[in-house]
């Protein structure tokens, strides 16, 4: 696309002089975040706060506890893609190492319990232990309706038949501290998580989540996450008011982002870098159809003296027809001088910038996966939902590169599509190094897939930002690794690395 769609003709809808204070729209699906473990009614609580179904009384500061996103598109192929069956002829399977799933959704657990073999449920939400198992069969929330977790752990069981694999309900914020502390009581090894979360930071490492990572890092667990699949959703840029009417001008001289939806209930997520200053500046969101009809808003109060103060607006788009629509971000009040970023949830925008990771894949400390699709593995670019870094903060990623498109019994033929999939076959690919080398640590072990992941780049070349250190493929089992920490070479490199050699030697 060359061209933007023509914009249909929009009355702007300017900030008025004078607004009430409007709170955050909390959904039906929504829960409340409030940093006080142990409140009384809560849902859930950890170490660090607790979870309500509504906000509480005046005088509590509180926040939307959004559940997380699942990061599939929709195993087998997975053990070819990865060189895997070297290893378990050579009787290397994970033995001995401790995996765990984090995930939202594992309902009908027990009818897989043929292929998933032994495992372990932990209830993160029930009880801050964990150590409650889990009840499958009646998810408590409509969003943990679903199997995605059994998907994950049967790829995790293809890939590493003989890890130790335990499956961990994670539904927000709050049961991850749970779960992080859990982790590293019982001594897992390696967490694999394919799920994003949003809005809880400016996606650069920090905030609440990330904090959990920091919990797993210092407790020697390693969290492989999924890197996300947003690269054809996400928008970053600098706040720009040049005529300074108050409505931000994207870079092609145009007040509006284009976003093609289907038809349905959609979502727009705008947040800004003043996390750690909410209030200095007031944003609002409208989502216009072709007609010029506003289809969404949201024009949450930014006041950093209310109960609830958060740089994030989150839109629900009514998208009767698809089509083209058209996002609007509006300064209300505040310091112009701001970043923000646009993930048009489940849309595809006219135009996308990289870093379209979000939390925790953004941390430093997290092996963030991104997706290639199995078949034809080493021949294939990224999926091109794939989500591309660098992130927000500058840190390079994703850390690698794993398959998608795995037949699982949750999914069939059909495949099992995303980083999502990517994410615990890379998971199982480092429990097989663990196995194979007890001396290693989780990191060092990743370090070493890393080394020996398949690339294009010569080994001096940065990570890109979509395959990361590149296309995950273990060593031949007894071989100790390879590469020198940036990736291998591929065979369709090796051709311009004897070029190179013969023009030095040609030099005087």
């Amino acid at each position: 696309m060359d061209a933007a769609p023509d914009a249909p003709v929009i009355v702007l809808l300017l900030p008025l002089a004078v607004r009430a204070a409007e709170l955050p729209e909390v959904g039906p699906a929504d829960r409340v975040r409030v940093d006080i473990p142990d409140l009384p009614g809560a849902e859930a609580t950890s170490d660090l706060g607790s979870v309500l179904l509504a906000p509480p009384g005046p005088g509590t500061r509180w926040r939307v506890e959004e559940a997380p996103s699942l990061d599939s598109y929709d195993a087998i192929e997975g053990i070819e893609a990865l060189g895997a069956e070297a290893w378990h002829a050579a009787g290397i399977t994970g033995s001995g190492v401790k995996v765990a799933v984090f995930d939202v959704q594992w309902f009908d657990t027990g009818l897989w319990a043929d292929e998933l073999g032994d495992v372990t449920t932990q209830d993160c939400q029930s009880h801050r232990s964990c150590d409650v198992p889990m009840d499958t069969f009646r998810p408590r929330y409509t969003f943990e309706e679903g199997s995605h977790g059994v998907a994950c752990a049967q790829v995790i069981r293809d890939i590493a038949p003989g890890v130790e694999l335990y499956l961990v309900r994670v539904n927000g914020q709050t049961t991850l501290e749970n779960a992080a502390a859990w982790a590293v009581r019982e001594g897992i090894d390696v967490v694999s998580m394919s799920m994003s979360f949003f809005n809880n930071s400016f996606h650069d490492g920090s905030g609440g989540v990330n904090d959990a990572v920091d919990i797993l890092t210092a407790g020697g667990v390693l969290l492989v996450n999924s890197a996300g699949n947003y690269a054809t959703e996400h928008w970053v840029g600098e706040l720009d008011d040049p005529d300074g009417d108050g409505v931000h001008d994207f870079p092609w001289e145009s007040a509006y982002l284009p976003v093609f939806y289907g038809v349905g209930t959609q979502s727009v997520q705008v947040s800004w870098d003043q996390f750690g200053a909410c209030g200095d500046t007031d944003l609002d969101v409208f989502v216009y159809d072709r007609a010029g009809n506003v289809v969404g808003r949201a024009e949450a109060r930014q006041d950093p003296d209310a109960d609830s103060c958060s740089p994030v607006e989150r839109v629900r788009v009514t998208a009767s027809t698809a089509d083209w629509y058209w996002i609007q971000v509006v300064r209300h009040a505040g310091d112009p001088s701001t970043r923000f970023s646009v993930f048009a949830r489940g849309g595809e925008l006219w135009r996308t910038e990289p870093g379209s990771l979000a939390d925790p894949a953004s941390h430093p400390s997290a092996y963030t996966v991104g997706a290639v699709r199995a078949v034809g593995y080493l021949g294939n670019d990224s999926e091109s939902f794939s989500s591309v870094g660098p992130t927000h903060a500058g840190y390079p990623k994703p850390d690698i590169a794993g398959p998608d498109g795995l037949t699982t019994g949750v999914y069939g033929v059909r495949g099992f599509y995303g980083t999502s999939a990517s994410t615990p076959a890379v998971a199982a690919a480092i429990a097989l190094l663990l196995e194979e080398d007890p001396q290693l640590t989780p990191r060092e072990a990743a370090n070493r897939l890393s080394a020996n992941a398949i690339s294009g780049r010569a080994t001096w070349d940065a990570p890109d930002g979509t395959l990361g250190a590149g296309y995950a493929r273990l060593p031949s089992p007894g071989s100790g690794g390879g590469g020198c920490g940036q990736g291998s070479v591929s065979a369709a490199f090796l051709p311009s690395l004897l070029w190179l050699s013969l023009l030095r030697r040609r030099r005087p």
